[in-house]
């Protein structure tokens, strides 16, 4: 999981537990892409998503499996 962080109430920051879904948004916030590129990787069929209440939601095991299978290298996948 991604570490986290929150606030504790008293202006201190404190870990909390990650979440099971993203929104696209977060998601782009997380790869430092855009959220076009966002869905375009989803249209693409390269990222997993689910459908809740008419959101599109990335799981996390869907993301940590996106970036498991970058290229270190730099080369294309």
């Amino acid at each position: 999981m991604f570490p986290e962080l929150g606030t504790n109430g008293t202006g201190g920051l404190e870990m909390v537990p990650a979440r099971d879904l993203y929104p696209v948004s977060e998601v782009a916030y997380r790869l430092g892409v855009t959220e076009r590129k966002v869905w375009a990787l989803i249209a693409k069929g390269r990222l997993r998503t689910v459908r809740l209440d008419g959101r599109r939601l990335v799981p996390a095991a869907a993301l940590r499996d996106f970036i498991a299978a970058l290229p270190v290298d730099g080369t294309a996948a």
